[in-house]
């Protein structure tokens, strides 16, 4: 599914993602593949693509969120009381965020691929909001784990 090859003797590396199975996910350019949902732990790992321009909704993360951008630069927008602060992230950034964040994310001129890890102290990984921040639906580790048993099983 993911391939890592050695570029060079430098030690980079290149993500091959050309084979992912994607599904569409919440809005227009944006798309991701369940890698792994344990339940118990309340953990759920998983790829996400935005096409060029494409932007997902602004969403609250409640769980712990590790990231690391696969490929192109991730477009943060943050709303603040002063007004929308934007931020890039490029390929090889690696995040931490320990839950609280409101934003959006996506794409400018070329497509972006994101890794994200998730562990919840509770069931609920990430909230979707509104357009005023208002709660539209929390988005639990149960939901992630129902959409993961509908799609073809990864290879273990």
């Amino acid at each position: 599914m993911i391939r890592m090859d050695r570029e060079d003797g430098a030690g980079t590396f290149r993500f091959d993602t050309s084979g992912v199975d994607w599904k569409p996910f919440v809005t227009d350019g944006c798309f991701y593949r369940i890698l792994d949902v344990n339940v118990p732990a309340r953990t759920a790992e998983m790829l996400v693509k935005f096409t060029p321009g494409g932007r997902c909704l602004y969403h609250r993360h409640v769980a712990a969120v590790k990231t690391l951008v696969l490929e192109g630069d991730l477009h943060l927008f943050e709303p603040t009381p002063q007004g929308e602060v934007h931020t890039v992230k490029p390929a090889g950034s690696f995040s931490v965020g320990a839950g609280g964040e409101v934003h959006i994310e996506g794409a400018e001129e070329k497509e972006v691929i994101v890794y994200f890890s998730m562990q919840s102290a509770t069931d609920v990984v990430y909230e979707t909001l509104n357009p005023d921040l208002s709660l539209m639906r929390s988005i639990t580790v149960q939901d992630f784990h129902r959409d993961w048993q509908n799609w073809s099983a990864p290879a273990r």
